[in-house]
């Protein structure tokens, strides 16, 4: 007697109808943890409070690394969970998130990535 396979379910990519909810989830997510890092800059004192350029630029910096993060856990097939809580850390990394896989794919691939420079953090009124 012999047994049928399963039926494999074809490969849904990141851009396929029906992962767009969660993906706008996990874009939420990463906006979230991006919303953490700019209200731990303000308290700091590093930016002023009503910086809405740097607000908008971190949201959408952090939105883009949280979907980067999540494209790379469901492509590696981690555990929902533990993808959402990559995606809201790599959220709230921010650029510095950027600057990592940066540094990462130019050793991958022998190109050399200047360092940034420090800026230094802004003064209160």
């Amino acid at each position: 007697m012999t047994e049928t396979p399963p039926q494999a379910v074809p490969d849904q990519g990141p851009l396929d109808p029906s992962q767009v909810i969660p993906t706008l989830i996990m874009l939420l997510i990463g906006a979230a943890g991006g919303f953490i890092s700019f209200y731990r800059k303000w308290k700091e004192g590093h930016i002023r409070a009503f910086n809405v350029t740097e607000l908008v630029g971190e949201l959408v910096v952090s939105g883009l690394c949280g979907i980067g993060a999540y494209w790379v856990c469901k492509g590696l097939d981690v555990n929902p969970w533990l993808t959402a809580a990559a995606v809201g850390m790599v959220g709230h990394m921010g650029s510095r998130a950027v600057f990592m896989a940066e540094q990462w794919m130019g050793k991958k691939m022998d190109v050399v990535v200047p360092p940034v420079a420090s800026v230094p953090p802004a003064q209160k009124p």
